[in-house]
């Protein structure tokens, strides 16, 4: 199996010390690391600026450098999967990296241009992302462009670059944000914590809470992304949790199987792998006929360094809006945005699980 990661951030996030500790963590437990270099880097290096043009030499010289991105991408992973092992690709930023850079018009005219959507590039390519935040936002003392001769960005430039990376990524199913709230060290002890989930050493834990909201706000004071979502549970032989589901926006989705075996309160071990739309079509024949599919629509947002996901639920129970926070660190320390209207914590109670909402 290949895991594909997205190591992303603001500038002096941390992201070159934790691709080095993260390929000699991952060697010593016996995975081939391949790391993908960030090509607009590689192009600013050997002379090509990416500063100062007008909008029709912007809008070109960045396609050519996503185009290279993908091919570079791709040929990274032929190689992983060539290798014969159990294998990571980390990439140094990732497709949608370039959304950050570009008015929105030159990357809507990008996207159609290269046939793509932000689901394709999004979603389809990478398994998790990881984004680090800048040491201009809660660790000021400690950002300096001192060890990138590239790097051009006053401290305010790199807080809004920072923002809009976060953006451009909002609406990933595995998407982390790794802050400032601790010292370094702490930092990348988080980034390997999120790391050990993704790849399952020793396995994928995931730390969960959960709020029941009175409403749906008609709008939110942050970036948001709505998803559509529609998930079938099956007919388990083996006792765990198992289902498919689709996922996606404006009329493009992937599709991924999912088995869960529940573990303490808030806690539960989870197996991930992608399917195609063939195989998801294929095993809706195996759904359990006791369980009623799952419609929601779920709005992904960013507040405090804290990624969000609010499910607003079509069927069976459109009357319910849930509010859940996956946490690397410790999961008293979350701060709910005070513009949601919160009526309890739900975690760990049965009858707000997915499988017993399609009941």
């Amino acid at each position: 199996m290949i895991h594909r990661i997205v190591l992303t951030g603001g500038p002096c996030g941390g992201k070159t010390t934790a691709l080095s500790r993260i390929t000699e963590r991952l060697a010593s437990l016996g995975y081939r690391v391949f790391v993908v270099p960030e090509m607009a880097t590689l192009f600013m290096a050997g002379g090509v600026a990416l500063r100062g043009l007008d909008e029709g030499a912007l809008f070109g010289t960045e396609r050519a450098v996503l185009d290279a991105q993908i091919a570079l991408e791709e040929a990274f992973q032929r190689a992983a999967e060539l290798c014969g092992a159990p294998a990571v690709v980390i990439f140094d930023r990732g497709a949608m990296d370039f959304q950050a850079y570009l008015p929105a018009r030159l990357w809507q005219a990008m996207l159609d241009e290269m046939h793509q959507s932000v689901v394709s590039l999004r979603d389809r390519r990478y398994d998790a992302v990881i984004h680090l935040v800048t040491a201009a936002d809660g660790a000021e003392g400690f950002y300096s462009s001192e060890t990138n001769r590239l790097r051009s960005e006053d401290a305010a430039q790199a807080r809004l670059l920072d923002q809009a990376l976060q953006r451009a990524w909002t609406g990933h199913a595995h998407f982390r944000v790794i802050d400032n709230s601790g010292d370094f060290e702490d930092k990348m002890r988080r980034v390997m914590q999120a790391i050990a989930r993704i790849v399952g050493v020793p396995e994928p834990v995931e730390v969960e809470r959960k709020f029941l909201l009175r409403s749906m706000p008609p709008a939110l004071p942050v970036y948001s992304e709505e998803i559509e979502i529609e998930q079938v549970y099956l007919v388990s032989t083996n006792g765990a949790e198992s289902r498919i589901r689709r996922r996606g926006q404006r009329g493009q989705f992937t599709y991924t199987h999912t088995e869960k075996r529940p573990q303490s309160l808030g806690q539960r071990i989870e197996v991930e792998r992608p399917i195609s739309a063939r195989e998801y079509v294929t095993m809706l024949s195996q759904a359990d006929p006791d369980s009623r599919p799952v419609r929601k629509y779920r709005t992904c947002f960013v507040w405090a360094s804290q990624y969000f996901e609010i499910d607003r639920f079509e069927a069976p129970r459109a009357d319910l809006v849930l509010l859940e926070a996956e946490l690397d660190g410790d999961p008293q320390a979350l701060l709910l945005p005070p513009f949601l209207d919160v009526e309890r914590e739900v975690t760990g109670e049965v009858e707000y699980s997915n499988a017993q909402i399609a009941r």
